[in-house]
């Protein structure tokens, strides 16, 4: 039978209260059961990112609807202004005068026959680079050049032009016959035919001719050119690769 302190009474009486020595201990009462954590208290790094990720939302979609509110608020004010842009736009009245067409203006077709007026003929020198240009005569409408096996047949009329040319300058300098072109009256420019000139005058014929400072050589420049077309003038240009060319009346 045991006591109120749960001690068997003959222990205490044979022991004086106190347990035998060598014997147990009387067993520890347990003590009181730990408290059981939330959730999120178990989980605090997923519960930031959890709370961080809502306030991005959050404010993103205040700030997509305060976009969208000012979006709606400029485009109703641009309609508006357009509104009234048109409005203030002044009608085109059927008194307007129309457009003129456009009108194309051709020059005469005698132009180029003034063009000669007042620059050097045949008989005046005219100078390009070193080399001085002399026309003596000019022939015309010849049909062809040469004589027996020698003859060149022209496909217009063969037109002649006689020339001296003088190195006035201080080197010597090479003649090209093709640079020397010759025009009529539409400016139309037409090469030299250097088999005819052969022909008609083998030893002297300008063809790549060279020329001393101070010497001077006589030729025929021959022209292949339609039957129907004058010559009215000839540009002489010099042995210089940036010789200007000068012009020479034919007329």
């Amino acid at each position: 039978m045991s006591n109120h302190n749960g001690q068997d009474p003959n222990f205490s009486q044979q022991w004086g209260g106190q347990p035998p020595q060598g014997g147990p201990y009387p067993p520890v009462p347990p003590g009181p059961a730990p408290r059981k954590r939330s959730w999120f208290a178990r989980h605090k790094i997923l519960t930031g990112l959890l709370a961080l990720v809502a306030f991005i939302v959050v404010v993103s979609v205040a700030s997509q609807g305060g976009k969208s509110s000012g979006d709606a608020a400029a485009s109703d004010t641009a309609t508006a202004q357009g509104a009234g842009a048109q409005s203030t736009t002044t009608e085109p009245t059927d008194s307007a005068a129309p457009e003129s067409e456009p009108t194309t203006t051709s020059a005469p077709k005698d132009q180029g026959k003034d063009e000669g007026k007042g620059k050097p003929g045949v008989g005046t020198a005219v100078k390009s680079g070193d080399l001085q240009f002399t026309v003596t005569k000019v022939v015309r409408d010849q049909a062809s050049v040469g004589q027996d096996f020698l003859a060149q047949k022209a496909q217009g009329r063969f037109t002649l032009v006689y020339v001296t040319v003088r190195n006035v300058g201080k080197e010597s300098q090479t003649l090209l016959d093709s640079d020397q072109k010759i025009k009529d009256a539409d400016s139309k420019t037409y090469s030299p035919d250097t088999t005819a000139q052969i022909a008609l005058n083998p030893d002297n014929n300008l063809f790549l001719e060279q020329i001393n400072p101070g010497n001077a050589v006589d030729g025929v420049l021959v022209y292949d050119m339609p039957a129907s077309v004058r010559a009215t003038a000839i540009d002489f240009k010099g042995g210089g690769l940036f010789d200007d060319a000068e012009t020479v009346q034919l007329r």
